[in-house]
C-alpha cells in the first residue's frame, strides 16, 4: 500500500507544481503586489539553491558508483547542506509551492500547492522509511542529529556543534 501511495504521490507533486505554474503564466494576477513578489521570486531563488546544493552534495560525497543516478548513494552524506537538513532537495521543491501561490494568488493554483505540498510530504515519510532499511542504524543516528527540514533548528544546531 504504501509504495502504491508514493508511486502516485510523486507524479502528483510534479503535475501539480508545473499545472500552478502554468496557470500563474496563463493568468497571471493583474496587479502585482510588490511585497508578496520580492516575497515570492526569494522563495524561488531560496528553493532553486536548495535543489542545487543538494544535488551538486550528493554528487561530490554521496560515492554513487559510476553513472548512477545522484541519488543512488552508498553512504549517509553528512556534510554541506546535508549537515543542516535531511532533505534539501525536496525541502526545495517545497519552496516552489508557496512561491507561485504567493505570486498568482489564483484559488486553483492554492488547491494545487496544497495537494502537492501534501505529496511531498509524503514521499519524504517513504524516502526516510527506505533510507532507514537501506542504511539502519547510521541514518537512525543521522535523524536524530538533523531536522526533517527545520532549516533554523538546523542552522542553530550546525554552530554549537
Amino acid at each position: 500500500m504504501r509504495k502504491r501511495l508514493h508511486l502516485v504521490a510523486f507524479p502528483l507533486a510534479g503535475i501539480t507544481l508545473i499545472a500552478s505554474w502554468l496557470i500563474f503564466f496563463l493568468f497571471p494576477p493583474v496587479d502585482f503586489h510588490r511585497v508578496l513578489f520580492i516575497l515570492g521570486n526569494v522563495c524561488v531563488a531560496f528553493g532553486v539553491l536548495l535543489i542545487v546544493l543538494a544535488i551538486s552534495t550528493l554528487r561530490s560525497r554521496g560515492d554513487s558508483s559510476q553513472g548512477a543516478e545522484f541519488t543512488a548513494t552508498s553512504r549517509v552524506v553528512r556534510t554541506g547542506i546535508y549537515s543542516i537538513v535531511r532533505h534539501p532537495l525536496y525541502l526545495g521543491w517545497l519552496f516552489m509551492y508557496p512561491a507561485v501561490m504567493i505570486l498568482s494568488l489564483h484559488w486553483l493554483v492554492w488547491v494545487l500547492g496544497f495537494i502537492g505540498m501534501g505529496c511531498m510530504v509524503l514521499i519524504v515519510i517513504e524516502g526516510e522509511t527506505q533510507l532507514l532499511e537501506k542504511f539502519g542504524s547510521d541514518y537512525r543516528a543521522y535523524m536524530q542529529e538533523v531536522p526533517r527540514f527545520n532549516l533554523l533548528l538546523g542552522l542553530w544546531r550546525n554552530m554549537r556543534s
